[in-house]
């Protein structure tokens, strides 16, 4: 009888530990996705009005194994808008291996606005990745970008 109560202990325990590291995972894989959606939404706000307006509507980089940034990179600040890797923020790539960052961008005004015409911009930003046990998560975040200083944003997880 004591061992059997014994055993159900160490598998309870066993059980704890893996939750409470799988939490921990997820946790700290949360702040990263926000962090580099928070570089993204920043670098833009900071730039020129027209790295704003002339965002392509959609693009889509991957962070590897070592941090290595690839995919559409002349279009996200955490690659520097650059096709060289000399000058991408490797240390916040080298804290999300194996995430995926995306984003889609709409001309909000006014109504069939080009490039040139633009003065509020819709940026929704999506970052994925899969946590330790293989369970997919996805961080969202829309920013609003006026031509005149208006800038907004809001999160969903």
């Amino acid at each position: 009888m004591a061992t059997a109560l014994v055993v159900v202990g160490v598998v309870g325990m066993m059980q704890a530990v893996t939750i409470g590291a799988e939490t921990l995972d997820t946790t700290h894989k949360q702040q990263v996705a926000m962090q580099v959606v928070a570089a993204e939404i920043e670098r833009l706000r900071g730039g020129a009005w027209t790295t704003i307006a002339n965002l392509p509507s959609a693009a889509t980089i991957t962070i590897g194994p070592a941090g290595a940034i690839t995919g559409d990179t002349l279009s996200f600040a955490l690659s520097n808008y650059t096709a060289t890797t000399a000058d991408d923020n490797t240390a916040l790539g080298a804290l999300a291996p194996g995430f995926t960052c995306s984003f889609a961008s709409t001309r909000l005004r006014p109504v069939a606005a080009t490039a040139a015409t633009v003065t509020f911009v819709k940026v929704a930003y999506t970052v994925t990745w899969k946590s330790s046990t293989g369970r997919p998560h996805t961080r969202r975040t829309e920013a609003f970008l006026g031509m005149n200083g208006l800038h907004l944003s809001r999160q969903q997880s």
